[in-house]
């Protein structure tokens, strides 16, 4: 079994898409951080891969983009 970690090309290719989509919907790490309603720094760390994702707080984070649960499931699988 490999050790996860934040320094996987993986995850940070997960990062950058979260990123890109929270960008395409015109969205600031603050407006992400409010409609998450946690301290924006949350956001700024998971973007920067200070901090690590955890699969509620992805899916959290999805849900924030408007995904739905297809679309979440989709992007799961994305990840594989």
């Amino acid at each position: 079994m490999t050790k996860k970690t934040i320094f996987d090309p993986k995850y940070r290719a997960m990062i950058n898409s979260l990123k890109s989509l929270r960008v395409q919907q015109g969205l600031t790490q603050r407006d992400l951080a409010k409609k998450l309603n946690v301290a924006h720094c949350f956001v700024g760390r998971a973007e920067t891969c200070e901090r690590r994702l955890d699969i509620m707080d992805l899916i959290r984070i999805l849900r924030a983009l408007d995904f739905n649960n297809r679309e979440i499931l989709r992007f799961l699988e994305g990840l594989l």
